[in-house]
């Protein structure tokens, strides 16, 4: 896993859990669902690409999961890997909570976490 336990983590993945396949296995580490909302479509006459489902995901401890069921574009002017969904963690106080939820999101979905800033970087350098 890149990144630390202590920072904000990232990963682009490849497949697009059900939701509901996330939710169950973040409930196994105490994780409740918190937040959600819904798929946003816009009018085919717009040019603002869809956006996807999003499910927040909270610990006793403060540690949240962010997954993003489906592609989305990003920030305005932000370039994004190749994607079927994303997730995040957010640290909270204990940081072997946020080892377990990105260890358990690694391997059941083949995830590589990394630091939200660390595409950005290497942009600027090459």
């Amino acid at each position: 896993m890149a990144g630390s336990p202590e920072s904000p983590l990232l990963v682009f993945c490849s497949t697009c859990p059900p939701p509901a396949e996330v939710g169950a296995a973040l409930a196994g580490l105490g994780f409740r669902l918190a937040f959600t909302m819904e798929e946003q479509r816009y009018p085919a006459y717009s040019q603002t690409p869809p956006l996807p489902a999003q499910f927040h995901y909270w610990d006793g401890h403060g540690t949240e999961v962010i997954y993003l069921a489906g592609r989305d574009a990003g920030e305005e002017g932000e370039r994004l890997e190749s994607h079927a969904s994303r997730f995040w963690i957010y640290p909270g106080a204990q940081v072997t909570a946020t080892r377990r939820a990105a260890q358990l999101c690694a391997t059941r979905w083949r995830l590589t976490w990394r630091h939200p800033n660390q595409g950005q970087k290497r942009e600027a350098v090459a």
